[in-house]
């Protein structure tokens, strides 16, 4: 639920509507002026069902921001979605990211090799406010973002 509460933080302040991946047809993103796309990181990218609708969706010119929570922070969490976008022609107006906590286990890599396993919780209490407010900070500069105009027909 770590992203979920980031994503609500988000849709509070710019008066988004929220949905889950399962219930958006790729179609019916071409009905927004602007998009936004998270989930958790998994094994370095984002949700396979999010990545899946990105594939699914139409070419479309959109403004679409990407968001996530992590276990692990590294820059190269949202490239595949972020280069999958791209090729379907979006504009990405912005990226946020901020720790999750992380339950469970977790094989720790130096230089690529194994070196050990961590059980237990990583990032416990994050999201917090401070990723909270953080979060409500970014959501302000999209409202400042100027929306690509919509190449459909009006």
């Amino acid at each position: 639920m770590n992203t979920e509460k980031v994503a609500l933080t988000m849709a509070e302040v710019i008066e988004a509507q929220l949905s889950k991946v399962e219930d958006v047809a790729p179609e019916a993103l071409r009905e927004f002026d602007l998009i936004g796309l998270g989930s958790g990181i998994y094994g370095s990218k984002h949700h396979n069902a999010l990545i899946g609708l990105v594939e699914a969706m139409p070419a479309m010119e959109k403004d679409v921001f990407v968001f996530s929570t992590a276990g692990i922070l590294r820059n190269a969490n949202h490239q595949v979605i972020r280069e999958k976008l791209v090729e379907k022609g979006c504009h990405i107006v912005g990226e946020f990211a901020c720790a999750g906590q992380f339950a469970g286990t977790l094989r720790l890599r130096r230089d690529w090799t194994v070196v050990g396993e961590f059980i237990g919780a990583m990032n416990k209490g994050h999201p917090n406010e401070m990723d909270l407010d953080n979060a409500r900070a970014f959501a302000k500069t999209l409202l400042n973002t100027q929306v690509t105009p919509s190449s459909e027909p009006i």
